[in-house]
């Protein structure tokens, strides 16, 4: 009997030793499950959510340039097309920084800390500013488009500087800004490749858009330009190919959510 009762003593003694085991793996489990959500929710909370795109204003007096009586019919639908795309685009970006400001994670990818009224002043000169002595002429006054055919799409006049050439291989090489995205990534494929923002490459050639160079060519590499953005925002901010690839960077992800940045940083 007393061999019974010991053995009874035993196996109670047992499941409460297994009980309490099962309790502490359930608790330490419990905690485990805990510190990790808490540390997924902390890595939620100090990553910095993507600003939300914002819907276009369009420009109260957007100016054309002039186009002289060389361009036909056909070249002054291009044209004015790849103009439309410019007045387009650069409201979208400046839709953008009235609603975020400099703290716009694509404004500071290209201008840094540069000055916000710099920039809403360069886009606006380019919707608004009178261009009269802009000229676009479609014919091969220079001989250069004929001399560099499958390459030039067009080129300022170094001898007559209000004048732009647009060469007949404009129409073949540039695409649609609705294309963006479709043909590679911000990091591959060039912003002068969409004819609307090469048509911003090419009026800050003229020396009434460009103030006589103070919106100029510091540089066009992009490692450069993201480099100046965050060493140097005073030249970002005249440097055209920040403008540029800022633009391309804002109009992608108006045409497909998040954008197509690439392998760019």
């Amino acid at each position: 009997m007393k061999d019974l009762r010991t053995s009874s003593n035993r196996v109670r003694h047992g499941l409460a030793v297994s009980t309490a085991l099962l309790v502490i793996t359930i608790l330490v489990i419990s905690m485990v499950f805990g510190i990790t959500a808490d540390r997924k929710t902390n890595q939620a909370s100090t990553t910095r959510p993507k600003q939300a795109n914002v819907e276009a204003v369009e420009w109260d007096s957007p100016q054309l340039p002039t186009f002289y009586p060389t361009c036909n019919g056909s070249d002054l639908e291009a044209l004015q097309e790849a103009f439309q795309e410019t007045l387009n685009v650069t409201a979208h970006a400046r839709s953008r920084i009235m609603a975020y400001g400099s703290n716009d994670q694509i404004y500071q990818r290209w201008f840094g800390d540069g000055s916000i009224y710099t920039v809403l002043g360069t886009l606006e000169a380019v919707a608004e500013i009178p261009k009269e002595d802009a000229l676009f002429r479609c014919d091969d006054i220079d001989g250069l488009c004929a001399a560099n055919p499958n390459y030039y799409a067009g080129h300022h006049r170094s001898n007559a500087t209000q004048e732009t050439v647009i060469c007949d291989y404009f129409y073949v090489a540039k695409l649609p800004a609705s294309k963006m995205c479709s043909n590679g990534t911000v990091a591959s494929v060039a912003p002068s490749k969409f004819m609307g923002i090469d048509m911003i490459h090419r009026l800050f050639h003229v020396p009434t858009m460009s103030l006589n160079e103070y919106i100029g060519e510091y540089t066009e590499d992009v490692d450069e330009i993201l480099a100046m953005a965050k060493t140097n925002s005073s030249f970002a901010i005249r440097n055209v190919d920040s403008y540029l690839y800022y633009l391309y960077d804002v109009y992608s992800n108006v045409i497909q959510s998040g954008g197509c940045l690439g392998d760019i940083e």
